[in-house]
């Protein structure tokens, strides 16, 4: 893929965009950016941009393209410097290098999923790992749920849920296949600490921090493995009354985030793969496995 540009302004405010949050130098943002863009070089990016026919902006893309345009951008972001994808999507999600979408949750979930099929979760066969299915159960008839493991019980994960067995047959695999999702307890708060600086860290249902709100710096992305020293905590909804269970809750809680100027997704979200693949994870050891496999924020080749 190789994305023609009106000018060098976009790609140039990018390269700043990502070495601030990724912590990079503005030389390795700059190859970085260039790489993802379908370019060997700067060089041969700013020799491209005479002469090309332009691509289109990402707010003149259909939902599709615009999901695959920032896939394809974050795999490539991050086998250039090195980095989780998810840290990529992450950086790009702000960056403006492609057009002036307003960032959405909704769009962040979408390019997510589409970086999941392309690398760790590929469409699974019927009743392995990953493959995405029904629920037949009683009280739970028509829930759609990820499988972890058939065979001796169904293992699988829902919304609520990591770790839900299940009688074999109550497990349906659909004559057409169902979309991937990301549970929500992997991104929806559950509530928030208070730090004694006045900061707020928002927590998941699991209690994994996932970002911290401060009183006079932009918010920020947090690992879920951290241990926070808080004062206070907060809860933003109680037991019987999950967000996987009501849709308005849902809303207002994506509402809340929004208000807060969080659009974009959290670190526990790349749990997804580990969970599905790791039969015996729970989300503690999901955090775990996360941490075991980020890599370093730079590539040597690129140090």
């Amino acid at each position: 893929m190789r994305i023609f540009l009106p000018n060098s302004t976009r790609p140039k405010k990018a390269a700043k965009h990502l070495s601030r949050l990724l912590g990079v130098t503005l030389s390795q943002s700059q190859m970085g950016v260039v790489r993802a863009c379908g370019y060997r070089d700067w060089h041969e990016l700013e020799s491209g941009l005479a002469g090309s026919q332009l691509s289109p902006l990402d707010q003149e893309l259909a939902d599709y393209d615009f999901v695959q345009r920032h896939a394809q951008l974050s795999l490539e972001l991050a086998a250039a410097l090195g980095i989780s994808d998810g840290d990529a999507q992450y950086a790009l999600s702000g960056a403006r290098l492609t057009g002036d979408r307003p960032p959405s949750l909704a769009d962040q979930i979408a390019i997510r999923l589409a970086c999941f099929r392309a690398t760790s979760m590929p469409v699974a066969a019927s009743r392995t790992p990953g493959a995405v299915g029904r629920l037949k159960s009683p009280g739970l008839d028509g829930m759609v749920v990820i499988l972890r493991e058939f065979g001796r019980g169904a293992l699988v994960m829902s919304h609520g849920s990591a770790r839900m067995l299940v009688a074999d047959f109550e497990y349906v695999s659909p004559k057409v296949a169902l979309p991937l999702f990301l549970p929500m307890r992997l991104y929806m708060p559950y509530g928030f600490w208070t730090e004694a600086d006045g900061s707020q860290v928002i927590f998941s249902r699991d209690y994994k921090p996932m970002w911290r709100i401060h009183p006079d710096r932009p918010v920020e992305r947090v690992e879920p493995w951290l241990w926070i020293q808080q004062v206070r905590q907060t809860y933003l909804w109680s037991e019987g009354e999950e967000p996987w269970d009501d849709p308005d809750l849902a809303a207002r809680l994506q509402d809340w985030l929004a208000e807060r100027g969080i659009r974009a997704l959290p670190v526990l979200a790349d749990a997804l793969p580990a969970l599905v693949h790791e039969q015996d994870a729970s989300m503690s050891d999901a955090a775990r496995l996360l941490k075991e496999a980020r890599r370093p924020a730079v590539s040597p080749a690129l140090a």
